[in-house]
């Protein structure tokens, strides 16, 4: 079949004006998905932090899981992974939230622990960031002047399984291991481990922090049972210590400032009181 020079143009003409419209919907297409993953990447908030505690040889240790971007969350799952060499666990404790149980917490190998909730009513749930979520227990294994970090991560899963995700009520997956905080644990003399009852030794019961969240400086608030010298450190996420300073403790109220030019980047920070030997710590979030 002969084809005119103008049938020839007209089909030339109709291919690019075809060929436009494809690249005009491909673009836009591109654009919305764009928009959708800004979007999700804005609502991955979750994530948990861990305490840094210390512990004499053969010495049972409960380590908080603490909350961070508990907002909506319908469900989640993570590992948590130390040195088997030096913490045995041992047992987890105070489930704070509905449906927590010693069966959410599965010991896959002796230094991996998987967990896994859902909220057994089909509802979100909500907690402020430094809630705790549960305790962790170990009992310490190895000799004085070791140590371990212990993190939370997809380590553990079957491929099938995924790994670390929390789902929120949207049905978006949350979690965002960038804002995990690692904890540790130190083995430390039995004398310098005090009891966490006793009232002398312990720098940050229920010491709070206000405000948190917050977008600028936090002002810590505590009582104590004397008067003494401790330590006020701040870690970011990596671990880095952004501020640290020592305070004078007096017996009754205290209350001591972490300034804003300490809490440069959004994200989660810890917190930690020192007296002596014995830490305590809570996360501050910065947004």
């Amino acid at each position: 079949m002969a084809f005119s020079l103008c049938d020839i143009c007209g089909l030339l003409i109709f291919k690019r004006f075809r060929m436009m419209i494809l690249s005009r919907k491909t673009l836009a297409f591109s654009i919305a998905c764009m928009i959708a993953g800004s979007l999700a990447a804005q609502n991955q908030k979750f994530a948990v932090a861990i305490d840094r505690k210390e512990a004499a040889p053969n010495q049972v240790v409960c380590v908080p899981v603490f909350a961070q971007g508990f907002d909506n969350i319908l469900s989640y799952q993570y590992s948590l992974s130390w040195n088997a060499n030096v913490l045995k666990y041992d047992h987890t404790q105070n489930y704070q939230l509905p449906g927590l149980t010693a069966t959410s917490f599965n010991l896959v190998a002796p230094n991996r622990l998987l967990v896994g909730w859902a909220d057994p009513s089909g509802k979100s749930q909500s907690k402020p960031d430094g809630a705790v979520l549960a305790e962790v227990c170990f009992k310490a294994i190895s000799i004085v002047g070791t140590s371990t970090e212990i993190t939370a991560g997809s380590e553990g899963f079957h491929p099938s399984a995924g790994g670390a995700e929390a789902y929120n009520a949207q049905l978006e997956n949350a979690w965002n291991p960038n804002l995990s905080v690692a904890g540790s644990v130190e083995i430390v003399e039995p004398n310098a481990t005090t009891a966490l009852n006793e009232a002398n030794n312990k720098p940050a019961q229920a010491f709070q922090m206000s405000p948190n969240p917050t977008s600028a400086g936090s002002r810590i608030s505590f009582k104590a049972a004397q008067a003494g010298q401790w330590q006020l450190m701040v870690t970011d996420a990596t671990g880095r210590t952004v501020y640290e300073q020592p305070v004078s403790v007096k017996a009754g109220e205290n209350y001591f400032d972490i300034p804003a030019t300490a809490l440069k980047m959004k994200g989660a920070y810890q917190v930690s009181l020192k007296n002596g030997q014995e830490v305590s710590s809570q996360i501050l979030s910065v947004q």
